[in-house]
């Protein structure tokens, strides 16, 4: 059986959870956060999570995972047959990650934690995420999914990672990304509606309230 180590309050270990129901492959949760403790990084080297572990040997970062999950259970299908259709759903993982993610993901010991704002962050992530938005519209298609009328592996990252921006940028800049996407939240929220999503957001949702109350 695959066991996935994470933390519910990661939106990478939802993201890769919802694939395993989406899926439907049996997995055992491990309750980890991320860490540089040694027995930690024995297992992924970055000390990042998620990360699997099937037969005792680890697999790291969230799309490798996707790959994994696509060859070793190939219906659903969750990237298209077609080879560009497939390149471009993996074109719109790898914007999310990069240009919209990872520029919020500063603001994270604020958010999360409720350390006070940093202004180097402040400044220097909006310019950064501006652009990211600007650059995945000209990707996204929601017809009615993100990469066309299919669901895939684009739809749980965009999910995940577009929520946490937003979360992100609400908080620290009074600002809904989804006003500056057309049908950008209407397309969260029938994403959202999906079982595997659903019930996946919905422990994250709780685990992070829970969280943030203690803080």
């Amino acid at each position: 059986m695959i066991k996935i180590y994470g933390t519910t309050l990661s939106n990478y270990y939802s993201t890769a959870k919802a694939a395993l129901v989406e899926k439907g492959l049996a997995f055992e949760e491990v309750s980890i956060m991320p860490s540089q403790e040694p027995e930690v990084l024995a297992k992924s080297p970055m000390g990042k999570v998620p990360y699997i572990e099937v037969d005792g040997t680890t697999l790291t970062e969230t799309n490798v995972i996707f790959d994994y999950l696509e060859d070793i259970q190939p219906q659903p299908a969750l990237y298209p047959s077609d080879p560009w259709a497939r390149a471009k759903a993996k074109e719109i993982i790898r914007f999310v990650e990069l240009y919209l993610d990872a520029p919020a993901r500063r603001h994270v010991p604020t958010v999360y934690f409720g350390a006070p704002v940093d202004q180097a962050a402040y400044d220097a992530a909006r310019p950064l995420l501006e652009t990211g938005l600007r650059a995945l519209k000209q990707l996204v298609r929601f017809e009615p999914y993100i990469a066309g009328d299919t669901f895939t592996f684009a739809d749980l990252t965009a999910y995940f990672e577009l929520r946490f921006t937003n979360l992100h940028t609400t908080q620290i800049y009074d600002w809904d990304i989804t006003n500056d996407v057309p049908g950008l939240g209407e397309y969260l929220q029938m994403v959202g509606e999906r079982p595997s999503v659903n019930t996946v957001d919905s422990v994250m949702q709780r685990d992070f309230a829970a969280f943030k109350n203690k803080s």
